[in-house]
């Protein structure tokens, strides 16, 4: 894990925008300055959310290929052509591929649609026994002639990050499933920390891009969660990895990129 250490005084001797709530009017505004003047735009559509009470690491277990694709039949007349998958273990990505034995299919998609896109991955993972319980959408994201519908489990109401369930859809319908799913086990002992307010995270981000190229940014979502990224774990018994994952900021920008800054210490997480 790369953790990139942004020093408060990246933001130099401007006056101190307090790092805490943004409550007050002039503040946010204040807020919206800082992140203009280094090329990242929050709208006013996106609302900040609060700072929570004193968080805990969170565990997290990973198996390998957890889910078995349904046998290859001959479907019956009337049966729905994506019932039928096939899989295979990509070893690299530590992913569970499901495909669609024909080819993309079922429903057509107008991929302008964001809430038809979710409909019909939601209907692909039910119809196929994919979809599993306390799950959230983490996020629908266009690419190149298609979308990414992304499902996260969720743990004490809050997405965890960490593992994911992935429906790549084009025109023609789901063409796959991607499968990296991690099951929270329970808190780490000990005492809560403090957490950062979302604003701090904000701004440790636009000094992580200051470098940058004159393209401006436009945050399009920030949302409080947990993760910590697969580099960090550690085999255990049959292949199973468990590890800790820590309270995040994540923040979504307008052009599909996703930053993780950790809630606790304000580090950018990768």
């Amino acid at each position: 894990m790369v953790n990139l250490i942004l020093a408060y005084s990246l933001w130099g001797p401007k006056g101190e925008l307090d790092p805490g709530e943004p409550t007050a009017r002039s503040q946010l505004v204040q807020l919206r300055t800082r992140l203009d003047e280094r090329g990242l735009i929050l709208p006013n559509a996106v609302t900040l959310p609060t700072t929570p009470h004193p968080m805990r690491f969170l565990r997290v277990e990973f198996r390998p290929n957890p889910t078995k694709a349904p046998p290859v039949d001959e479907p019956s007349e009337g049966a729905p052509a994506a019932s039928r998958l096939r899989s295979r273990y990509d070893a690299a990505a530590r992913e569970t591929v499901l495909e669609p034995v024909d080819g993309a299919g079922g429903t057509p998609v107008d991929l302008s649609d964001r809430l038809l896109l979710r409909q019909v991955a939601e209907d692909f993972l039910r119809a196929n026994g994919l979809f599993p319980h306390d799950v959230q959408l983490s996020g629908i994201f266009l690419r190149e002639n298609g979308a990414m519908v992304e499902f996260v489990p969720t743990y004490d109401g809050l997405p965890v990050f960490s593992g994911y369930l992935r429906v790549y859809l084009s025109p023609q319908g789901v063409e796959r499933v991607a499968h990296h799913w991690v099951e929270p086990v329970g808190f780490k002992p000990g005492a809560p920390k403090a957490v950062r307010a979302a604003s701090e995270a904000l701004l440790r981000l636009a000094g992580h891009l200051e470098p940058g190229d004159g393209q401006v940014r436009t945050i399009v979502d920030v949302r409080l969660g947990y993760y910590s990224g697969p580099s960090v774990t550690v085999p255990g018994a049959e292949e199973i990895s468990a590890w800790e994952t820590v309270p995040v900021w994540r923040i979504t920008l307008d052009n599909g990129q996703v930053y993780y800054v950790n809630a606790f210490n304000g580090e950018l997480e990768s």
